[in-house]
């Protein structure tokens, strides 16, 4: 009888101590949810102001591109301000990169319009351009300005390019007042891979995009904004 009783003791025992480490375990599961839903919650309140202040910055430089009342600066040289404590940095991206690489299909094209992004009214200022084909078979570069509604059929500049020689074609200097189009006709040999280069600015890119990032507290928000030019 006492041996009997003496193992009921001991797996009355065992399972005491197996409910209580699944408590346990549950009561420090419990706890690790909700430190972290706490520091959440934290970080969430701490980056309302910032995410405020990025898109009063954002709403300003978007007003001045819409409405032609200004430039935001450009991103090799971002802007900043302090609002109620925030640091906001903010530029906006107005050209391809210089050089530009791509790829087309066979026998596919692609258009490149040089303008003056931050206010098409003013003179553009590209002196040079060229192209080069840096991997496939054959390309084709018109060139003209813009002006001009078929470039293909009436070019100013036109030249074969071929990565068997010449790989490139380069502009005659060039008016800086004056608008141009340059197009990229691939050949149907297969897919080419090409590089555009231009002076003094890269290629325009077609849109720009406003980026603001608010600093405060340890904390970052950021915000990106994409404008037709």
């Amino acid at each position: 009888m006492n041996n009997g009783k003496r193992k009921e003791e001991g797996v009355t025992l065992l399972l005491a101590i197996l409910i209580l480490s699944a408590i346990t375990a549950i009561v420090f599961s419990i706890a690790a949810i909700a430190v972290n839903e706490i520091k959440t919650s934290s970080d969430l309140t701490r980056t309302e102001p910032i995410l405020t202040a990025a898109e009063a910055v954002a709403e300003d430089s978007l007003f001045k591109l819409v409405r032609g009342l200004g430039t935001v600066s450009a991103c090799t040289s971002p802007g900043s301000v302090v609002i109620a404590g925030v640091t906001v940095t903010t530029c906006a991206s107005y050209y391809l990169d210089n050089p530009y690489s791509f790829s087309l299909a066979a026998d596919d094209q692609k258009d490149f319009y040089l303008y003056n992004p931050t206010d098409q009214a003013q003179a553009p200022g590209y002196t040079q351009v060229s192209v080069q084909i840096t991997s496939g078979s054959t390309g084709t570069i018109y060139f003209c300005t813009a002006q001009v509604s078929d470039c293909i059929a009436t070019p100013e500049a036109t030249q074969a390019v071929s990565t068997a020689g010449p790989t490139t074609w380069t502009s005659s200097p060039l008016t800086t007042t004056q608008q141009y189009q340059l197009m990229v006709v691939n050949g149907s040999g297969g897919t080419s891979s090409y590089s555009v280069t231009s002076s003094p600015n890269g290629l325009p890119a077609g849109t720009t995009t406003i980026q603001d990032s608010g600093k405060n507290q340890g904390v970052t928000r950021k915000l990106e904004i994409t404008v037709p030019q």
